[in-house]
């Protein structure tokens, strides 16, 4: 691929016999589009380093693994889908894809380093069918709130994602600054009290959280709550939100 440096698209799309890529590919220098969507059999994908690659498809690619490294700051991708996918985790290179606006993952386990919510231009951020969830922390020291940068995420979705209260940890608390937030049919037993600290929170959805049985408080400015079939809630935690309710009128 290196004698074809003119390049502006290159699709594998759909090549079900397609096993690797040869690492040539990362390095063009003129590519916008880099398809390998619905590459049944690609087991890996050299690192990229495609400053001025717009579309990047790689979902349904079944065996694939590992997101491909990015060794550089690439600025022109501003949204990603990576659907159907057993990637277990992002690198922490993933986050040189410093144009990123919506982010939409569908994988098997995300190990996401918190600092990922950080980065500067994501806006939309939504996972889907997760077989579990871990925060991990950021090599430049632990996570701790006070040194945290907030997250310009405004919309988060996570649904079905396997979480339980872990996921209410230090990391979660980079998204305090979301307006909408969706937790839907997920293991969590506690809605913890830092909730009330997401003072932009207007949307908060935790429909068919089966497992759901304390809601320990509400983010100040909320218009909008769903706790649709959520069968285990307290007598308290139901009473709470009936005087939530009754408060408005």
């Amino acid at each position: 691929m290196s004698d074809l440096g003119n390049l502006e698209e290159v699709s594998f799309k759909e090549c079900e016999s397609l096993v690797s890529v040869h690492e040539s590919i990362g390095f063009m220098s003129k590519l916008k589009i880099l398809n390998a969507e619905g590459c049944i059999k690609l087991m890996s994908f050299p690192p990229l380093n495609l400053p001025t690659l717009e579309r990047l498809e790689l979902s349904y690619c079944s065996n694939l693994e590992k997101f491909p490294e990015i060794l550089g700051k690439m600025g022109n991708i501003r949204v990603l889908e990576l659907e159907e996918l057993p990637i277990k985790e992002l690198p922490p290179s993933f986050q040189n894809l410093i144009g990123l606006e919506d982010l939409t993952l569908s994988c098997e386990i995300v190990h996401l380093p918190s600092s990922i919510a950080t980065m500067p231009n994501l806006f939309d951020f939504s996972v889907t069918n997760c077989k579990g969830w871990q925060w991990v922390k950021s090599e430049d020291g632990e996570d701790n709130v006070g040194s945290m940068v907030p997250s310009k995420v405004d919309w988060f979705s996570a649904l079905s994602c396997n979480l339980d209260d872990e996921f209410f940890s230090a990391g979660f608390m980079q998204l305090a600054h979301v307006r909408s937030l969706f937790l839907r049919e997920n293991n969590f037993k506690h809605l913890p009290e830092c909730i009330k600290e997401f003072h932009n929170l207007c949307t908060l959805d935790v429909s068919h959280c089966k497992h759901l049985q304390e809601i320990r408080g509400f983010p100040p400015k909320l218009e909008l709550f769903k706790a649709i079939n959520c069968i285990s809630l307290t007598s308290s935690s139901l009473s709470m939100l009936l005087n939530k309710v009754l408060s408005c009128f």
